[in-house]
């Protein structure tokens, strides 16, 4: 009789387990994470079985996930107002570095790039627009400074991703603090 393998006399099944539970919606992941790490570290002869069995879980947990968060709130519409809010003051956050950087330099930026460097790490600014959604590469906010330097516009582009359209994003200012700033969006 020949010695058995210490590695084939451990018990998989738990690797299995944790690999079947990485189909489970919203902990798939998770569990499927440890089966995938387990399986790695593992001598056992079936450990490549619950290895690839938990990244097809974790991958497709991960795949639900991301699809879920993209189509979130299309088609609601108070989730879209809810976006659109959020953008609103944002814009409204920027027009108040921007007037931040006239006070100290009499004039405004010429970009919103120069603009966060300006202002450093330690004090930045949001300059992206992440209204676009979760599949979406975030875009810069729109800043049209004025050829005479003393006004600007500022907005994000609408879901049609096209800029001077009726969808437009600006920010909200109340009439008293707007004419004490430079924005000035066409009318």
């Amino acid at each position: 009789m020949e010695p058995s393998d210490p590695a084939r006399r451990r018990p998989i099944w738990l690797l299995y387990l944790l690999a079947g539970l990485s189909f489970v919606p919203g902990l798939g992941f998770f569990f499927g994470s440890i089966a995938v790490s387990w399986g790695l570290v593992s001598s056992h002869p079936g450990a490549r079985r619950g290895l690839i069995i938990g990244a097809v879980g974790a991958v497709l947990n991960l795949v639900v996930i991301i699809v879920s968060l993209s189509t979130m709130g299309r088609g609601n519409p108070a989730f879209q107002r809810g976006v659109v809010e959020q953008t609103q003051r944002q814009l409204g956050d920027v027009v108040a570095a921007l007037e931040s950087y006239r006070a100290a330099t009499n004039s405004y930026p010429p970009t919103l790039l120069a603009l966060q460097r300006a202002r450093g790490p330690l004090r930045p600014v949001n300059i992206l627009d992440f209204g676009g959604g979760a599949l979406r590469m975030p875009r810069m906010y729109q800043y049209v400074p004025a050829a005479n330097g003393l006004s600007y516009d500022l907005f994000a582009v609408g879901p049609d991703g096209k800029s001077n359209t009726s969808d437009d994003v600006r920010p909200v200012l109340a009439d008293s603090l707007l004419g004490r700033t430079g924005l000035r969006p066409p009318r």
